[in-house]
């Protein structure tokens, strides 16, 4: 397995260095994706030892993500994970995602995450689990976490999608196309952090939630 890790940045100077360093010791190569930021996010990722992409403009996660998508389908890496740099998926997790990914053979693990009401602020409790019961219906089994951000992807199935996504539907986007094409899914427990500066979400629960649900019944029925 050669695997890079993609991690899409905006505005995370204070967290971004501690994720990089984190992922660094257990894959090959660190991909920051820096989404037009106007602090230090780009160049503290490259000093921590990452591979910096920089957009000129704010066009979102998922615009993020496909260019550094791009960058590891040009190289011969079998595998990606993707984590966000603003702290809330913990790098040391990520054996956990390989383990799950060597002993099934899974084109895509998805981080799962315990979903406790008490620890999780209110708003993202119900737009995760919402999300989550709207994707086991969509894919026709039982996805625990469909929102989570923090995923290994074989690069062969990944080069195959035909990806549109601009926001928070990204993840939704993925795990559907996959399983529209009978693709292996799979999970693997995960951490989250809901504490201190790691706990404040640039995703509008009811904008972004309604925006993924629409889009998630387009990728689905309308096969976008």
């Amino acid at each position: 397995m050669r695997i890079c890790a993609l991690i899409p940045a905006y505005n995370e100077a204070g967290y971004i260095a501690g994720v990089v360093q984190g992922a660094r010791r257990h894959v090959e190569v660190v991909v920051v994706s820096d989404d037009g930021s106007s602090d230090e996010t780009a160049a503290i990722a490259q000093a921590a030892g990452a591979i910096t992409l920089r957009s000129s403009c704010n066009r979102g996660k998922a615009s993020a993500l496909r260019t550094a998508i791009e960058f590891a389908a040009a190289r011969d890496f079998t595998h990606v994970v993707m984590l966000d740099g603003d702290g809330q998926h913990c790098p040391e997790d990520i054996p956990a995602l390989i383990d799950v990914a060597q002993r099934t053979g899974a084109d895509l693990v998805i981080g799962t995450r315990t979903f406790d009401r008490a620890a999780m602020p209110v708003a993202r409790y119900y737009s995760n689990t919402l999300g989550s019961r709207i994707a086991s219906a969509l894919v026709g089994h039982e996805i625990r976490d469909s929102q989570c951000g923090f995923r290994m992807l074989r690069m062969d199935k990944l080069r195959s999608l035909r990806l549109r996504s601009r926001f928070y539907e990204f993840e939704m986007e993925v795990l559907i196309k996959i399983a529209r094409t009978a693709g292996h899914i799979a999970e693997a427990p995960v951490r989250t952090v809901y504490e201190g500066g790691h706990a404040r979400s640039k995703m509008n629960p009811v904008r972004d939630t309604l925006r993924i649900c629409l889009w998630s019944l387009a990728f689905r029925y309308l096969k976008v």
